[in-house]
């Protein structure tokens, strides 16, 4: 299991290298194609690797909202090096969970989000993530302390 401050040094390196905190030019910077589907009711996105080849595919049934955050989640399996070929997000599991995989996703699309952000500049963590694009399911991937430090 990778560590909480080597996801946040990873998400540093990736919005530095990009220039941005945005997941789609992070793509487009990565070279990493993003493409819709209709994915069902329950999927929202996944990360697959064909022949080599990164590829993120976001459900045309998610919000603009979701998709962004979708695609910072999938971001965080492929920066995180994980080795399932189809790793999806789905509407169900976007629940806490403490290890693995998804945890390391959304730590890292959280990490991605709040990178150079002043935390100074808000009242509330509410405010916070709402600027930032972090849904609030996912606060709980926020570590606070590193946030602060």
């Amino acid at each position: 299991m990778l560590t909480n401050e080597w996801i946040k040094h990873k998400a540093h390196q990736v919005v530095y290298s990009a220039g941005t905190r945005d997941p789609f030019k992070i793509c487009e910077a990565h070279g990493i194609p993003v493409r819709y589907d209709d994915l069902g009711k329950q999927i929202m996105a996944y990360h697959t690797t064909i022949k080599r080849i990164p590829a993120i595919v976001l459900s045309t049934r998610n919000s603009e909202f979701e998709n962004n955050y979708a695609c910072g989640h999938e971001l965080g399996h492929h920066f995180c090096h994980h080795k399932g070929n189809a790793e999806y997000l789905a509407r169900s599991n976007r629940r806490f969970v403490t290890y693995g995989d998804e945890f390391e996703a959304n730590e890292f699309m959280a990490d991605m989000f709040l990178d150079g952000v002043n935390i100074d500049d808000y009242d509330t963590k509410e405010q916070l993530m709402k600027s930032c694009h972090i849904p609030m399911w996912a606060e709980k991937y926020i570590d606070w302390d590193l946030v602060i430090n």
